[in-house]
Formats: structure tokens, sequence, C-alpha cells
């Protein structure tokens, strides 16, 4: 199958930790699992990186899921340089040493994905992913989207 979303940390987190904890929601975790382990889904090795700092749990389940991972491509590079160069406030200079979004957006651009980030609008003097997703036309949508493309049914 392939790839159709590129997932970005805050809508793993906010799935883990906050509206869909595994203990709660099993099936929810069994559909992302089938979504990662099938290829519909991927994740940045940016996002582990971020995710190893942020949410421990959710990382370890990640890195389970190894065929889900893309690592740092040379044209994943290359395309979040550009990405930073057109946007430098989109990470603060504190996060550099594991920013993700660059990454998140830079891999949907370069695989023709689209990511699923639950970050909301920035503004002109600190855009978000959605703000440079809309200017790279890269299609970005919240998780709550995606569960309704893929019409998974949970409970």
């Amino acid at each position: 199958m392939a790839a159709l979303y590129c997932l970005d940390s805050s809508s793993i987190i906010a799935a883990w930790d906050e509206r869909y904890p595994p203990e709660n929601f099993p099936a929810f975790w069994t559909q992302m699992d089938k979504a990662l382990v099938s290829g519909l889904a991927v994740v940045p090795e940016a996002v582990m990186d971020e995710l190893d700092k942020k949410s421990k749990d959710a990382h370890a389940w990640l890195k389970q899921r190894s065929e889900a991972i893309v690592g740092y491509e040379t044209t994943i590079q290359q395309e979040a340089k550009l990405i930073l160069a057109a946007h430098p406030k989109l990470v603060m200079v504190k996060k550099v040493s594991f920013a993700a979004d660059p990454f998140v957006i830079a891999t949907a651009a370069v695989r023709g994905l689209a990511v699923v980030s639950e970050e909301g609008p920035g503004s002109p003097a600190k855009p978000h992913i959605p703000d440079v997703c809309r200017q790279k036309n890269v299609e970005c949508m919240r998780l709550i989207a995606m569960i309704r493309a893929q019409a998974w049914v949970i409970g």
C-alpha cells in the first residue's frame, strides 16, 4: 500500500497521552498499527527523536514498527534545509537539536503525502506546520480527519 500520511509528533502525543490512551482504546492502536505496518502512514526519524524526549512510551511502541520510520534521506534533508531557509522561525532556536517540524513537512513534500498534525495556524512571525504546508501545497490535516478519511470505527 502506498503511504498517504506523514505523522507529526503532536498527533502521536495527543493520541497516546490525551485522547486515545492504549489501555482505554486498544482498537484505535490496532488500526494505527495496521496503518504503520501496511505503509499507509509513516513517521519521520526526526519525530522519533522528538518522541524519545517527550513521550517515551509512544516512542517505544513506534520503534517496534521500524518499517514505518523514514530516515534522514538526502532528498528529505535537502527539502528540510529549503523549508528552514524560507521559514527560519518554524523552529525555535532552543529546540533545533530535536525539532521535527521541517522534516515532517519535507518528508510529506518529497513523498507526496498529507501531514497529520495537531498544530493550529501560527503567524507570519512564527509559522506553524499548517502555514508552511499551505505555502508548499502540502495537504495538512488533524488526526481526526485521517480517522474519518480511513473510516476507522473505534469501539
